[in-house]
């Protein structure tokens, strides 16, 4: 019931941060400013939904690449914890936050070409958002059955 109940609270957590995360960069601010909009240049050659799903492949690919680094570290710093299960779900939230961070910033970018399209779709981003929670949530779910592992 715990690992539901986190599960929930790590997504609830995902998009609630993903819709604060759609704040503006003033022009001049930073380095990646420029490369930002040399990338944004290119792809308003490209339909919404292409550009959405090249998000979805881009992210979808940082969050299963993750997944098993994180699990092992999961299992190193779970050899050593010395605060019974709280410890390990800590441990196990540290770990499911680091792919949320990594979800939250692709649906953000969707979020970005949405409001860059003047006649940006709900429902394209809706769609591609959800695409790319669901990988999310795959890929927590075996974060979570390592800490179920090491919990019995």
């Amino acid at each position: 019931m715990k690992k539901i109940t986190i599960l929930g609270i790590v997504l609830s957590g995902l998009f609630l941060t993903a819709c604060s995360a759609t704040g503006n960069v003033e022009k001049g601010e930073s380095s990646s400013y420029k490369t930002e909009k040399t990338n944004e240049a290119k792809s308003e050659k490209l339909t919404e939904e292409q550009q959405d799903q090249a998000i979805l492949d881009e992210y979808s690919k940082k969050i299963t690449d993750a997944t098993p680094g994180l699990i092992a570290e999961y299992n190193t710093e779970a050899t050593s914890n010395t605060s019974g299960l709280e410890g390990l779900a800590t441990i196990s939230n540290s770990k499911i936050s680091k792919l949320a961070e990594i979800s939250t910033e692709g649906i953000s970018k969707m979020a970005k070409v949405m409001m860059s399209n003047g006649s940006g779709k709900q429902d394209t981003y809706n769609e591609f958002s959800k695409k790319l929670t669901d990988v999310y949530t795959t890929e927590a779910t075996k974060i979570t059955e390592a800490y179920t592992s090491s919990a019995q």
